[in-house]
């Protein structure tokens, strides 16, 4: 067997879902080398590995090609068990998990909102892109800032997306008042969900970051820990889903689950009558979609059914005392439907790609 490789991660400080495992990787000491994302990463490694054109790409010390974040965690997670991120005590997981689809499902719309609707920071936003992806970044950089209607994000959305941002920074704060991290005080999956959108959108851009560090400087203090990912001296921890998390998972099921329950049923009828095996593509079109009390259309992310499948399937999993003490945990918070009332989607991943089937683990 040939000698082992260094770690390879092709990701960027700009990038939502690659600040989910930096930290992952620093925690687990694992000793690697980024590589930015320019063209020829994408021509020379991550289509040709993966057979998409999403990053972060993450190559093991044995070869081996990880990509979609929840994945990733998981994999890193079972070949470098500890310290460990992903809680063993089901209510913790289940909690950890939901914040992760939650994080990565709906924070896009403040982290796409303030990266792309200020001008005046439109030039620092250029040269960022420039320095870490080339020439290409600035057509990159025109593409990305299109894409806001079809999330949602439009003059009829704006001020309540900008408001609800510093909502979610005084729920944040309040609860990092008590706890350095989201399940206590070490970090966890919790934390790198949530730091996809809190690092490089909302506490990098120039204007959001500001705001952070001005209405929540322990939110801004949680980013830097996150990113610092600290490894601890022992594994000897228990999260925590203390009494102060609960009025951002109310907030959850406040807002996300009523924009997953209208994404998810469409999903699910417009797949009924597909054959397994087939490949779906991620976007299947607009529908009007409630966003914060308001209703506008956006596109149909197939990928966050398979998500929504997922954790349910993991629940469902638990055995009766398990699923007892989280039922207890989620059905006060909102939370119980997300898990309890899936529909069964049968959206399933080949590979790194989308297809019909049954979502598996």
């Amino acid at each position: 067997m040939g000698a082992a490789l260094r770690w390879r991660f092709i990701g960027t400080p700009l990038s939502y879902f690659s600040a989910k495992i930096r930290p992952l990787l620093r925690y687990k000491r694992i000793a690697y080398t980024e590589i930015d994302p320019d063209m020829s990463a994408y021509m020379s490694t991550i289509i040709p590995r993966t057979g998409v054109a999403f990053i972060p790409v993450v190559m093991t010390d044995r070869d081996e090609v990880l990509q979609d974040t929840p994945r990733i965690i998981d994999r890193i997670e079972q070949l470098v068990p500890a310290p460990a991120v992903i809680p063993a005590d089901a209510v913790a997981r289940t909690v950890a998990e939901i914040i992760q689809d939650f994080a990565d499902e709906a924070l896009i719309l403040p982290a796409m909102h303030f990266r792309w609707s200020f001008p005046e920071q439109r030039a620092w936003i250029v040269r960022d892109w420039t320095r870490h992806m080339g020439p290409e970044a600035v057509k990159m950089t025109e593409r990305m800032s299109g894409s806001l209607p079809m999330l949602g994000i439009t003059d009829k959305t704006r001020a309540a997306i900008d408001g609800w941002y510093g909502h979610l920074l005084n729920l944040l704060d309040a609860h990092l008042a008590q706890h350095r991290f989201l399940l206590g005080d070490r970090l966890t999956l919790a934390d790198l969900g949530m730091i996809g959108p809190f690092y490089p959108h909302l506490g990098r851009d120039p204007i959001p970051a500001a705001r952070m560090r001005q209405r929540a400087p322990r939110v801004a203090a949680w980013v830097g820990d996150v990113n610092d990912a600290a490894t601890p001296e022992t594994d000897d921890f228990e999260p925590v889903v203390a009494d102060s998390l609960a009025p951002l998972l109310r907030e959850i099921a406040t807002v996300f689950l009523p924009m997953q329950e209208v994404s998810h049923a469409f999903v699910t009828n417009a797949l009924s009558d597909k054959a397994d095996g087939e490949q779906i593509e991620r976007a299947l079109g607009m529908i009007d979609t409630p966003i914060l009390g308001l209703t506008e259309k956006r596109m149909v992310n197939v990928y966050s059914s398979w998500r929504r499948e997922r954790t349910a399937r993991r629940y469902r999993a638990l055995d009766g005392a398990e699923r007892k003490r989280v039922d207890a945990a989620l059905e006060p918070v909102g939370l119980l439907p997300y898990v309890v009332e899936s529909s069964g989607a049968r959206v399933a991943m080949d590979g790194f790609k989308l297809v019909v089937g049954e979502p598996g683990s």
